[in-house]
């Protein structure tokens, strides 16, 4: 049992920091399987993880974590303290997975109140520059995009799967016709069964984007009942703009929504400053235009978010127009 524990403790270590592998995370599974104790030491070791990050988080909060942690605060509160012990015994082996892709990824474990009955909630968030894949407890893939927070309660699986999405995520749903995967962002709710899908819902934009790559998804709007719920098909994409309030979905090479999580972004017909908020989020930077003729044109194509930034403003540059300035994480644009 000695060898187990430590075994236990050090696959902790990397489940914590997000630097676990895949086969290390179905070897902790399997030994939180072994003994109630485990579960118990998870549950404690995650509970004390997340006490010691809020200290960190405030002190970010001037730089490039303050929205994230704005958005965190605004969607729960903080109010007393959960008998760990018995949720922990009714979630039994319900565990986050975060396997980063860079070093810096954060998940919260929060408890709250919800009428007479305390809860749980799992909060992934994504710093940004980096990107995050999760395995949520019924075996769906979430990846999720530079700048996002990702929020589930513990009756996840259980009672519901119900994720609330703020920023972008990429979704491999696992099939279950009893319990039907939602994903709730700051506009609309996204219904499956089983499927692939792509959600592009930041706070900041204008609009919010479904891409259906698999299977077929029900998109209503949270607060109209005037406009009907539209259902898409594959290879269609939904879009929402959030001050009009219209819908509308069309046919579209949906894929090419997908491929941040190999490192591409792709876009067509998109102005300069629709690119530029994301490569903002992705390098952390601001980017400033001093002409509006330049990031009103539109381009097409894909860049290799691998490559320096100041290598892809060129590539986007073509035809040399505009002039770039750096200072510090300040990029300014103007006209030549």
């Amino acid at each position: 049992m000695q060898n187990k524990t430590q075994q236990f403790e050090k696959l902790m270590v990397h489940h914590l920091s997000g630097s676990i592998s895949e086969s290390d995370e179905l070897l902790l599974l399997d030994i939180l399987n072994s003994d109630p104790k485990f579960k118990i030491q998870y549950n404690e070791m995650v509970k004390t993880r997340a006490i010691s990050l809020i200290p960190f988080i405030e002190t970010q909060k001037a730089s490039n974590y303050e929205l994230l942690i704005q958005l965190l605060n605004n969607s729960l509160t903080l109010n007393g303290k959960p008998k760990y012990m018995q949720y922990f015994l009714r979630i039994a082996a319900i565990i986050v997975f975060v396997l980063s892709t860079s070093t810096s990824i954060y998940f919260i474990y929060t408890a709250f109140n919800n009428s007479s009955d305390n809860m749980m909630s799992y909060q992934t968030i994504v710093p940004l520059g980096s990107q995050s894949k999760i395995i949520l407890p019924d075996g769906t893939v979430a990846w999720l995009n530079s700048g996002s927070i990702l929020i589930y309660n513990n009756s996840y699986g259980i009672e519901n799967r119900t994720v609330e999405l703020t920023g972008e995520g990429y979704f491999e749903v696992k099939k279950d016709k009893n319990k039907p995967f939602l994903v709730h962002t700051n506009a609309i709710q996204i219904k499956v069964l089983g499927t692939t899908f792509n959600v592009r819902s930041y706070i900041n934009d204008q609009t919010v984007e479904v891409n259906l790559l698999e299977g077929k998804v029900d998109v209503s709007v949270l607060d109209s009942k005037s406009i009907p719920t539209l259902t898409l098909k594959p290879n269609q994409k939904m879009i929402y703009n959030k001050k009009a309030k219209t819908m509308q979905a069309f046919a579209a090479n949906v894929s090419k929504s997908a491929q941040w999580q190999t490192g591409k972004l792709c876009f067509i017909d998109a102005s300069l400053e629709e690119i530029a908020k994301d490569l903002e989020r992705k390098y952390d930077v601001q980017i400033c235009f001093q002409s509006n003729k330049i990031k009103s044109e539109f381009y097409s194509g894909s860049l290799d978010l691998n490559l320096p930034l100041n290598t892809l403003l060129e590539y986007i540059d073509v035809d040399k127009k505009f002039t770039r300035t750096y200072h510090g994480k300040t990029v300014t644009i103007n006209i030549k």
